[in-house]
């Protein structure tokens, strides 16, 4: 829990038993619930850790899942991923198992936005005892855990009354921590996500730990043919999806961009981008060449300044999977990471007329059976994305389009 003197106020006592007195009087007096928990230090910030009852982590935890192909912006208020509904009934069928035998169900990580009373003991450590008083009305709601709260749920309901008694009674550790600033709470849920990697999309979403991530993000706000038009919790894009891109394919598109590769494996870019990102000069400028870039091309690519002008959220959307069936390029993940490269090409050789060479690339056969990509990125009916078809098409590009200058080689 982030001692900020704003949410959470600490009272330090001389004794422990004093400590406790105090959370107890206030929690009798006002209805709400304390509990014993430890302080300690991780990096920058003091945590709070200890158990909850079963029952209690059934009716006083609260879930805010993205919902499945969700845009960025709906992504971006929520808490939690999709739920996997198989994933929480798993869980539940192990502890409704096990719950009489041995069992062991990993700690929850919390997060409460509501101002709470700290007990704790004037000891001159980092690590110390002390009692959390939590409201009666607050409702904290889980940065990691979801599965395991709705399994627990699910298992209670479940089990025999007087089972579910006894199970409810049984504890899960808890770590909680008190964040006002939502992307602070994404972080959390992307540091917890550690140890069993996020879907690409949704990294690219949550993850500001890689500043290029944050591109991501202001790109789909700041450039009319992203903004509401990426999906950013699917693993792939059907045909009859509304989305134009997936939010992993808008962070490949930074990759071209930023590195010349969308391949570029994400420990690489990652120290790629905070080379090139850490200031915020340095952000800024690349925020606005990269969307300066996309939305010249939204203006001058016939296709693009269509979608761009369709209104997000409407029927008029429907429009977007018949565009896609017509077979262009360019509303593909292999063309927009194509557009990218030329545009890495460009702008890390500092061309201050790139948008005459855009201009060019605008008028460009975009469509699927165009000459341009025959033995390159199509081969037959299908449609190719390995390096080296993209590389192939990226060459094709700047000779059409007169780039690099005569003189100069190509660096990719």
């Amino acid at each position: 829990m982030t001692i900020t003197g704003e949410l959470v106020v600490e009272k330090k006592n001389e004794t422990l038993e004093e400590a406790q007195k105090q959370a107890g009087a206030e929690a009798a007096n006002t209805g709400a619930f304390s509990f014993p928990v430890v302080i300690f230090r991780q990096g920058t910030r003091t945590n709070v850790s200890g158990a909850l009852p079963m029952s209690w982590v059934k009716s006083r935890l609260e879930a805010r899942q993205a919902s499945r192909r969700g845009s960025m912006r709906d992504t971006r208020s929520a808490w939690n991923r999709p739920e996997n509904e198989s994933h929480s009934k798993a869980i539940a069928k192990y502890l409704v198992e096990n719950h009489k035998r041995s069992y062991i169900i990993p700690p929850l990580t919390l997060n409460i936005q509501q101002k709470v009373n700290l007990y704790s003991v004037d000891y001159p450590s980092e690590f110390r005892p002390g009692y959390l008083v939590i409201p009666a009305t607050a409702k904290l709601a889980i940065t990691d855990g979801q599965h395991r709260k709705s399994g627990i749920a699910i298992a209670l309901d479940e089990m025999p009354e007087e089972e579910a008694a006894e199970f409810g009674s049984d504890a899960i550790a808890v770590m909680i921590t008190c964040e006002t600033d939502l992307d602070k709470v994404h972080q959390d849920f992307a540091d917890c996500s550690k140890t069993k990697a996020l879907p690409a999309s949704l990294l690219a979403v949550y993850d500001q730990r890689n500043p290029a991530n944050r591109l991501v993000i202001h790109l789909e706000r700041e450039c009319p043919l992203f903004k509401g038009r990426i999906d950013s919790t699917s693993k792939t894009l059907s045909k009859k999806s509304t989305f134009l891109f997936l939010a992993n394919q808008l962070r490949q598109l930074v990759k071209e961009l930023l590195a010349g590769s969308y391949a570029l494996a994400d420990v690489d870019f990652e120290r790629r981008a905070v080379e090139l990102l850490t200031k915020e000069h340095q952000y800024g400028d690349a925020l606005q060449k990269y969307s300066e870039y996309i939305n010249h091309l939204t203006q001058v690519i016939p296709v693009w300044n269509e979608i761009s002008k369709l209104p997000p959220e409407t029927l008029e959307v429907s429009q977007i999977p018949v565009k896609r069936a017509e077979g262009w390029i360019c509303l593909t993940a292999t063309g927009l990471n194509l557009i990218g490269r030329i545009g890495h090409t460009m702008f890390s050789k500092g061309e201050q007329n790139w948008k005459h060479y855009a201009d060019k690339l605008a008028q460009i056969d975009w469509r699927r059976d165009a000459e341009m990509w025959q033995g390159s990125i199509i081969q037959g009916n299908k449609l190719l994305t390995q390096q080296g078809p993209l590389k192939v098409a990226s060459e094709k590009i700047c000779r059409a389009i007169g780039w690099p200058k005569a003189g100069e080689t190509r660096s990719w």
